[in-house]
């Protein structure tokens, strides 16, 4: 049975997104906790929204995605790590995009891209309560840091 989220968790993890959302829209460095979460958080919502991994993959910087299955990783998510690491592999067959303009690029994708994306993104649904509460107990044990 998939992991079932927490309320706590949901308003914690919430609440740092919101803050992380704004200090991102007033240009503001975020906290090394918010980033991660604000990140993982991001991947969740956009992947989550009906659109798949499209979605996070038109909004997410090319940096964002660099780093994505690292931080899944180092928070001990290795299953939702490998679907992302899946979605990248089946979105850019090439490798991340260099740069942004090639980014924007390389998001129209064939049919067949899309619908494993959306399978991928179906499974990522299984992990949403887990991601929820694994985020939320790495940034209270690390909301301190800078």
């Amino acid at each position: 049975m998939a992991d079932m989220s927490t309320p706590e968790n949901e308003d914690r993890v919430g609440r740092v997104y919101a803050r992380a959302l704004e200090a991102r829209s007033r240009e503001r460095e975020l906290a090394p906790a918010d980033q991660v979460v604000y990140e993982v958080e991001m991947l969740s919502q956009e992947v989550n929204s009906g659109a798949s991994f499209e979605q996070y993959f038109r909004w997410a910087s090319v940096d964002e995605i660099c780093r994505i299955v690292a931080r899944l990783e180092a928070l001990g998510l290795p299953e939702v790590a490998a679907l992302a690491g899946s979605a990248i592999a089946v979105a850019f067959p090439g490798g991340i995009p260099a740069s942004e303009e090639e980014k924007n690029r390389l998001t129209d994708w064939s049919g067949d891209q899309e619908d494993r994306l959306t399978g991928l993104a179906g499974e990522f649904e299984a992990w949403n309560g887990r991601i929820i509460n694994v985020l939320a107990a790495f940034h209270r044990a690390n909301e301190g840091e800078s």
